[in-house]
C-alpha cells in the first residue's frame, strides 16, 4: 500500500506537470490572440497614418497588459514603424513558424490586414514567468500534501492488513495452542459467511478429527481388542513408572496363567475360547480395585498390578481370584469345563528392581507355580534356589524367542566337517550346528540354552529356523552347493510330528532350489523310539524327496540293534563314547565293529564321532567305519567360512 501511494503520487505530479505545461501554452497563445485582434485596427490605423498621436494611444491601451513584454510592427516592407518597449533579437523569429516558445516568454508574429488584403505584421513577446511561477507553486502544493498521503496510506494499509490477517493470525494462534493429541484444543469462532467461516470451520472438523482419531489409536494401543482390558504394552508403562514412584508406594504384581487353557481351544474351539477369555476377563475387572491396572498381556495370561498392597493384602487378593475360579464353570457344546490358574506374586517397592527383573521375576513366580501341580500361588523369592534356576531358564528361553525373531540376542549356524575314511574326495559334507549369543555378545552354550528350549517346547521352532536359514544361505552360492556332498540338521525327536514342522519343509522344498538328496535330517536314539511311529506318513513324503535320515547317537541310553532293520534310517551316527576307549576298552571296539557290520548289511553308511586323534582314524578305518567326524578332522566353525 505504502508504494502504491508513491507511484501514484509520482504519477499524479507527472501527469499534473505535463497537463500545466500544456494548458500554459493554450492560456499564453489564447490571451496573445485575444490582444492582437483587439488592437488590429489601431495597429492598421498606425500603419496606413503613422502619427505620434495614434502611436501614443497604442502605447497606452498596450500598457493596460502586464504580461507584454514588447511589441514591434513592420509594414510590408519589413520595416519597423512603431516599438513598445523591448524585445531584444528574438524578433527574427523564422518565417515559417508564427511563434515560438523560449524558457519564460511566447512570441508571436501576427499579420495585420483588413479587407482580404496583409499591410504589415507584428511580433509580440508575451512574458509566461507569472502563470509559471502560479503552476509551480500549485505543483508544490501538491508535493507537499505527498507526506500527508503517504503517511495515511500507511496508517490505512495498518488497518485493512490487520483486518486481513485477523483471522490468520487467530488460526496460528489456535494452531499452537492446540494440541490435539493431547485432548486439547482451542476451537475458532467467526460470524463472517465467506472463506474465513470455511477456513475456520475446516479447522475445527480437522482438529476433532485428529482427536477422536488419536483416542481411537491410543485406546486400540494401549488395550486388548478382544476384551477391552489394557494390554501389555500399557501395564508395561505403567510398571515403569511404578519402578520409579518418588512416594515409595508399595506394590503387587499378579500374573495369572489359565491351565491348560489349550484343552478348551482344541475341544470346542478358538471362538469358545475366546467367550471363556471375555468372561473371566469381565469378571477379574468387576473385582479390580480403582486404582489397580489389570491387563490381558498374552494368550491366556493376565497380569493385575496393584498399588497401595501389601504382601498380606496382596495373597489375600490372589486367593480370592484363586476361590473364583475354582467355582467357575464353563460350557460350550454340550460340554463343561473346569477353570483353574497358576498365579505368580512378587511385591516390590519403587526402586527395587529393574523392569528386566522384574519381568524375569514375575515368570519364575508363575512358572514355579504350575510346575508344583498348577491351581495354586506362588510368591517370589529372591533367595529361593529353585527361584534362581529357574529365573535363569526363564531369562534364556526369552533370549531364545529373541533370537528366533532376529534380536537382541543372535543365532549363528556353525558347521563342523564329516570326512569319508573309505575313500578320498573334492566333495564336502558337515552337521550344522547352531550357536548363540545374547544381547551383550556373550556367548551362551548350546548345553545351556538347548535344554531350556526343550523344556519351555522351543525347540521345533529352533529347528525349523536352522533349516530355513541354512537353505536361504547356501543357496546364494550355487558353486557351494555343487560342492556339497551331504548336509546333516538335527532335530529333537517332537519336530518330527510338529505339524508346523512337516509345513515348514514342505514349503521349503517348494520354495528352494535345492537338490534335497544331500539333505540328512538327524535324530538322537532316544527320541526316534517315541516319535518314528507316530510320523510314518511324514517319513514317507520324506523319502519320496529323496531326503535322508540319520540316526544320531547310536548306541546309548535303551539302544536296540532291532531299529536299524526296522527304521528307514540312511546314516548310523556311533556315540562318541565307544570312540573315545575303543583303544583300552576292547568291549567298545567290539560294539562298534558290530554296528558297522550291521549297518552294512542294510545298506547304511556309519558316522563315528568323537574322533579326536589319528590312532582313531586309522582304527576306524580298519573297522570300515564310512566316515569320522571330530576335532582331529576339523573343529566346528561358521558356515559363512565354509562359503
Amino acid at each position: 500500500m505504502f508504494i502504491l501511494v508513491i507511484v501514484i503520487e509520482i504519477s499524479t505530479l507527472l501527469v499534473v506537470r505535463n497537463i500545466y505545461k500544456n494548458e500554459l501554452k493554450d492560456f499564453a497563445l489564447t490571451e496573445l490572440k485575444t490582444l492582437n485582434k483587439s488592437i488590429n485596427n489601431d495597429l492598421l490605423k498606425a500603419i496606413l497614418n503613422p502619427t505620434i498621436d495614434s502611436f501614443t494611444d497604442i502605447s497606452y491601451r498596450l500598457s493596460a497588459f502586464k504580461p507584454l513584454q514588447g511589441l514591434v510592427v513592420f509594414d510590408n516592407n519589413n520595416n519597423p514603424i512603431f516599438k513598445y518597449k523591448e524585445i531584444g533579437n528574438l524578433v527574427n523569429i523564422p518565417l515559417d513558424k508564427n511563434y515560438i516558445f523560449t524558457k519564460d516568454s511566447l512570441i508571436e508574429k501576427e499579420n495585420i490586414s483588413a479587407d482580404g488584403y496583409t499591410y504589415g505584421y507584428s511580433i509580440t513577446s508575451y512574458s509566461l514567468k507569472d502563470y509559471r511561477e502560479k503552476q509551480e507553486k500549485n505543483l508544490i502544493i501538491i508535493m507537499s500534501i505527498l507526506p500527508f498521503a503517504l503517511l495515511l496510506g500507511f496508517f490505512i494499509s495498518l488497518i485493512l492488513s490487520k483486518s486481513y490477517t485477523k483471522p490468520f493470525s487467530e488460526l496460528l494462534k489456535a494452531m499452537k495452542n492446540s494440541d490435539p493429541t493431547q485432548d486439547k484444543i482451542e476451537y475458532l469462532k467467526t460470524d463472517t459467511k465467506n472463506e474465513i467461516q470455511e477456513l475456520y470451520s475446516g479447522f475445527n472438523k480437522l482438529m476433532t478429527h485428529i482427536n477422536n482419531s488419536t483416542k481411537r489409536l491410543k485406546f486400540q494401543a494401549e488395550h486388548d481388542l478382544l476384551t477391552n482390558l489394557y494390554n501389555r504394552f500399557y501395564i508395561t508403562q505403567k510398571i515403569k513408572k511404578a519402578l520409579g514412584d518418588e512416594s515409595r508406594t508399595s506394590y503387587v504384581l499378579v500374573s495369572i496363567d489359565l491351565d491348560q487353557f489349550s484343552i478348551v481351544n482344541s475341544t470346542v474351539g478358538y471362538q469358545n475360547g475366546d467367550e471363556l477369555l471375555k468372561m473371566i476377563a469381565l469378571k477379574l475387572d468387576e473385582q479390580c480395585p480403582s486404582d489397580a491396572v489389570l491387563a490381558r498381556v498374552d494368550g491366556d495370561n493376565f497380569m493385575i498390578l496393584l498399588k497401595n498392597f501389601s504382601k498380606e493384602q496382596g495373597i489375600e487378593y490372589v486367593e480370592t481370584k484363586l476361590d473364583f475360579l475354582k467355582d467357575f464353570r464353563f460350557s460350550a457344546e454340550s460340554q463343561s469345563f473346569s477353570i483353574t490358574a497358576s498365579v505368580g506374586l512378587v511385591c516390590f517397592k519403587p526402586f527395587e528392581f529393574t523392569p528386566k527383573e522384574l519381568s524375569k521375576h514375575i515368570d519364575t513366580a508363575v512358572f514355579l507355580a504350575k510346575d508344583y501341580g498348577r491351581n495354586r500361588l506362588h510368591i517370589f523369592n529372591a533367595q529361593d534356589d529353585n527361584s534362581k534356576k529357574v529365573s535363569k531358564e526363564v531369562q534364556t528361553a526369552r533370549q531364545i524367542k529373541e533370537a528366533l525373531k532376529d534380536g537382541p540376542s543372535k543365532f549363528e549356524l556353525y558347521a563342523q566337517a564329516i570326512v569319508p575314511l573309505q575313500y578320498t574326495t573334492d566333495k564336502i559334507s558337515y552337521e550344522i550346528l547352531i550357536r548363540m549369543w545374547d544381547e551383550d555378545s556373550n556367548f551362551i552354550s548350546p548345553m545351556d540354552f538347548l535344554p531350556t528350549a526343550d523344556k519351555y517346547q522351543l525347540m521345533a521352532k529352533i529347528d525349523m529356523h536352522v533349516l530355513w536359514s541354512y537353505l536361504e544361505t547356501v543357496v546364494k552360492t550355487p558353486l557351494h552347493v555343487e560342492k556339497l556332498h551331504t548336509v546333516h540338521i538335527n532335530l529333537a525327536g517332537s519336530t518330527l510330528n510338529n505339524a508346523d514342522f512337516q509345513a515348514k519343509i514342505k514349503k521349503a522344498v517348494e520354495f528352494f532350489d535345492f537338490p534335497w538328496h544331500k539333505l540328512e535330517l538327524e535324530v538322537t536314539e532316544t527320541s526316534a523310539i517315541g516319535n518314528f511311529n507316530q510320523a510314518k506318513d511324514f517319513i514317507s513324503w520324506l523319502k519320496s524327496k529323496n531326503i535322508g535320515l540319520a540316526l544320531d547317537d547310536f548306541g546309548t541310553g535303551m539302544s536296540s540293534f532291532e531299529y536299524l532293520k526296522s527304521l528307514p534310517f540312511d546314516i548310523v551316527k556311533i556315540d562318541g563314547s565307544f570312540v573315545k576307549d575303543m583303544h583300552t576298552d576292547p568291549t567298545d571296539r567290539a560294539v562298534i565293529k558290530y554296528i558297522q557290520e550291521i549297518a552294512s548289511l542294510k545298506s547304511q553308511e556309519t558316522v563315528a564321532e568323537y574322533v579326536e586323534t589319528k590312532e582313531d582314524v586309522v582304527e576306524l578305518t580298519k573297522i570300515g567305519i564310512t566316515y569320522g567326524q571330530g576335532y582331529f578332522l576339523g573343529k566346528p566353525k561358521s558356515l559363512t567360512d565354509w562359503l
